[in-house]
């Protein structure tokens, strides 16, 4: 809080009157910048509003101070129960919003515990990447993580890439 109120050339006072304590500032901050800046899609084709999620997801990660701030908050998570619990409640906001995007590609015969396992499996690798690999993460290997999905018609996708037109 000393470095926040520092950078925004505030007292430490000034901060607290707004937020109790550092985790309500920091959940504020993550729901803030997830919110500016990772729309939900308003497109007809599930898997292309899914696709496009995925990409404001990386965009907002690799180029903003996003990043750089969840890295700090995982860290300060495994050691502050109040950040934790901030922390979880933050994401869980964003998964209700992610378990929408995938119930409309898979179906709405798909369970909550079947969503949160898809959710495991497309989100996990791009958390992977971004926070411990750093491995790229470029549109191919976005769409492979959707083309997995299984299908609410029954049949197996159509699993050639997108245009470069489409794609953007």
């Amino acid at each position: 809080m000393d470095e926040i109120a520092r950078t925004a050339g505030v007292g430490k006072d000034t901060l607290y009157r707004r937020w109790k304590s550092k985790e309500t500032l920091v959940q504020h901050l993550l729901s803030e910048l997830s919110a500016e800046n990772a729309p939900i899609p308003d497109v007809e084709d599930p898997r292309y509003a899914l696709f496009i999620f995925l990409q404001n997801i990386v965009r907002l990660n690799t180029r903003s101070d996003f990043g750089a701030i969840l890295a700090g908050i995982v860290g300060e998570s495994a050691r502050n129960r109040e950040m934790a619990t901030a922390f979880h409640q933050f994401w869980a906001e964003r998964r209700t919003i992610a378990a929408g995007l995938v119930r409309r590609v898979v179906g709405p015969g798909a369970s909550d515990r079947e969503i949160g396992q898809i959710l495991d499996h497309v989100l996990g690798p791009i958390y992977y990447r971004l926070l411990l690999s750093g491995d790229p993460i470029d549109d191919e290997y976005l769409w492979d993580l959707i083309v997995a999905l299984p299908w609410s018609t029954g049949e197996t996708p159509d699993q050639e890439q997108p245009t470069e037109k489409e794609l953007k």
